[in-house]
C-alpha cells in the first residue's frame, strides 16, 4: 500500500523514529550515569566557556571534579552537565513531531536535527541556569527556601519552560503537516510525562533516589502539575472561544472562518 505521494503509509515509519529516539535516550542516560568529568567534556567544556564568558571569568578544569571558578566559588560538576535535559529535548522533538512527516528521508533529517538542536538548546538553557544559580547562592535563603531548594526550583521552572517553548516552536514549524488541533493538550501530557519520568521515576528505578528525594519529588511534581493545569485551562478556554458564535443564523460558527479575524496562537 502506498500513499498518493508514492511513499509508504504515514503511520508505518514513525515507530522507527520513536523507537530509535527511546533507545538513544536510554543509551545517553546509561552512559551519563557512568561518565567522568573527562567523558563529559563534549558538553561540560562549552557550558563552562559560556558561563565564564557571561560572568567575565575563566573557569579551569579540575580533573575528577569539574570546571572550577576562580577562588573555587562554584564548580560545574558532571551533575550540572544537563544531559537529562538534552535527552528530554530530543525525545520531545522526535516523539512529538515525527508522525507529522511523511517520508523516511524527512524523518531521518528531523531526527538528526532534533539531536543537534537538543545539544545546542541544552548548552544555552543550562548556561542560563548555572549563572542564575550562582547569584541565588549569593543571596542566601529566599522566601523561606534555602539556596539548594531555590536551585531546584529554578532548574525545574527553566527546564519545563524551555521544553514547552520548544514544543510550541516545533508545533508551528510542522503545522502544515498536521490536520488536527489540541497541541496544547498534547504538549502538556508529553512534556509533563517525560519530565516526571526522568526526574521522579528514574531515580527510584535506579535505586539511588538520594537523601532528599521526597522533598525533590514533591517540589518537582507540584511545579509540573501547576504547569500542566495552566496549559489545560488555556486549551479549555481556546476550545470554548472557538465554539462560541454571535450569529444565530450560523455564519459565525467555528467551522466558518471566512469572516473571522485571525486568532494569534500564544
Amino acid at each position: 500500500m502506498r500513499t498518493a505521494g508514492g511513499g509508504r503509509p504515514g503511520l508505518s515509519w514513525p515507530w522507527l523514529s520513536w523507537t530509535t529516539a527511546m533507545l538513544a535516550a536510554y543509551g545517553l542516560k546509561l552512559a551519563y550515569s557512568r561518565a567522568s568529568v573527562e567523558d563529559l567534556g563534549w558538553i561540560l567544556m562549552p557550558t563552562a566557556r559560556a558561563v565564564g564568558w557571561l560572568r567575565s571569568e575563566t573557569l579551569t578544569l579540575s580533573p575528577g571534579a569539574g570546571w572550577v571558578a576562580p577562588g573555587g566559588v562554584y564548580v560545574i560538576a558532571p551533575a550540572c552537565a544537563g544531559v537529562n535535559f538534552m535527552i528530554l529535548a530530543l525525545t520531545v522533538s522526535v516523539l512529538g513531531f515525527s508522525h507529522r512527516l511523511r517520508s523516511r528521508g524527512e524523518r531521518l533529517t528531523w531526527w538528526l536535527a532534533s539531536l543537534a538542536g537538543a545539544y545546542v538548546l541544552t548548552i544555552a538553557v543550562n548556561t542560563l541556569r548555572i549563572v542564575a544559580a550562582v547569584e541565588l547562592y549569593r543571596l542566601g535563603p529566599v522566601a523561606g527556601l534555602d539556596p539548594g531548594q531555590m536551585h531546584r526550583l529554578l532548574g525545574t521552572v527553566l527546564y519545563l519552560g524551555a521544553l514547552w517553548s520548544l514544543f510550541g516552536v516545533l508545533d508551528r514549524l510542522t503545522a502544515r503537516h498536521s490536520a488536527g488541533n489540541g497541541s496544547r493538550l498534547a504538549a502538556g501530557l508529553l512534556v509533563a510525562g517525560l519530565y516526571l519520568g526522568m526526574t521522579v521515576v528514574a531515580p527510584l528505578l535506579n535505586g539511588h533516589p538520594g537523601a532528599r528525594y521526597a522533598e525533590h519529588a514533591m517540589m518537582v511534581s507540584l511545579i509540573t502539575m501547576s504547569f500542566l493545569a495552566y496549559r489545560f485551562v488555556i486549551a479549555w478556554r481556546e476550545k470554548n472561544a472557538d465554539g462560541q458564535t454571535d450569529d444565530p443564523g450560523g455564519r459565525g460558527r467555528a467551522g466558518d472562518r471566512r469572516h473571522d479575524p485571525v486568532r494569534p496562537r500564544i
